[in-house]
């Protein structure tokens, strides 16, 4: 049996290492590429003249990028000069600066963001694996409530539903809510974007008759264990959506073959793992709307991560993922 809560595959630490020392470029380049789409504000008459906003949002992003906090922003990359001559400016913008432009950023435009930067690779069929996971927000260290027996509650915590693809690792879609929601009206949301499907992996959270039918209505397939047991095991009665009935029957015909292709959603947890061992598995910002807009940009991070290292290991012939090493 699969353990579906360790990670599979990690970046290959041959790309991850060689890349470090263009790193900084290559994700100043991508970013004002995809900035190039937005239009400039009108300019003010009095007062002083302010920062390209373009130039605000890839450093609202590359702080987080370079998991930095305001203080080190600062301290480190306000002085960088390599930063300042990639961005044709003798001098950065305050992290007062950075704090406001993260204020004026909203989810809306952070999605845009994410379409722009992955567009190229949306262009087939795609196969898809859905999960969520919690992001911590209380401030307490967990080793220190372990020392003190003091109980973490899944409360403190928002919930991160994604959408991976199962190729690259990319996040194509996400939400951000209460750790209370479910995950199943969430499919239909995180797929919305897509035209075309391949084939669909998800948990029983996601299990549901509406869920089949709209991968088949985009021609793709959706893998989701059913729910065994006489009282409250699933039955391949379809209600009205045929693709339910077609995959129960596959499932408890050729039950090896189906849980073999569902088995694939643990790189997923690869997904889960490379961001919280990266930016880490708690947020410490006050208010819930700027936790989720930091929450949403530790994505965009890590998507121009996976970006520069897939670009790498193409030009290098490399693999992107490898397989993790169990002890």
């Amino acid at each position: 049996v699969k353990n579906m809560g360790e990670p599979n595959l990690r970046l290959n630490p041959k790309i991850e290492s060689r890349i470090k020392s263009i790193l900084i470029k290559k994700a100043i380049e991508f970013l004002l590429s995809v900035f190039m789409f937005l239009s400039l504000e009108s300019k003010t008459k009095r007062g002083t003249k302010p920062y390209d906003y373009r130039i605000i949002l890839t450093l609202c992003i590359l702080r987080i990028f370079l998991r930095k906090t305001y203080s080190d922003y600062e301290i480190e990359m306000r002085t960088n000069i390599l930063i300042s001559n990639l961005l044709g400016l003798k001098n950065l913008p305050s992290k007062s600066t950075i704090h406001r432009g993260m204020k004026v950023l909203n989810m809306q435009l952070i999605f845009k963001i994410n379409f722009a930067l992955i567009k190229e690779h949306l262009k087939r069929k795609l196969n898809i694996m859905l999960d969520s996971s919690g992001i911590r927000t209380d401030k307490r260290s967990t080793w220190f409530c372990l020392r003190i027996n003091k109980k973490i509650s899944k409360r403190d915590c928002d919930k991160l539903h994604l959408a991976v693809c199962s190729d690259l690792l990319l996040i194509l879609n996400w939400r951000i809510t209460a750790w209370r929601k479910h995950d199943s009206p969430f499919f239909k949301i995180l797929l919305m974007p897509f035209k075309l499907l391949g084939i669909v992996l998800a948990d029983k959270g996601y299990l549901s008759r509406a869920n089949f039918q709209l991968c088949m209505d985009k021609e793709g397939c959706a893998f989701i264990p059913f729910k065994k047991g006489k009282k409250k095991g699933s039955t391949n009665s379809p209600k009205s959506c045929p693709a339910w009935k077609f995959a129960f029957n596959l499932w408890k015909k050729c039950n090896e073959f189906y849980m073999n292709i569902y088995h694939q959603r643990s790189k997923v947890e690869s997904v889960f793992s490379v961001i919280k061992k990266r930016f880490g598995d708690k947020v410490n910002c006050k208010s819930a709307s700027m936790r989720r807009k930091e929450i949403a940009l530790r994505l965009i991070a890590y998507n121009l991560k996976i970006l520069i290292c897939y670009n790498y290991s193409i030009e290098n012939n490399l693999s992107l993922w490898v397989r993790v090493k169990k002890k």
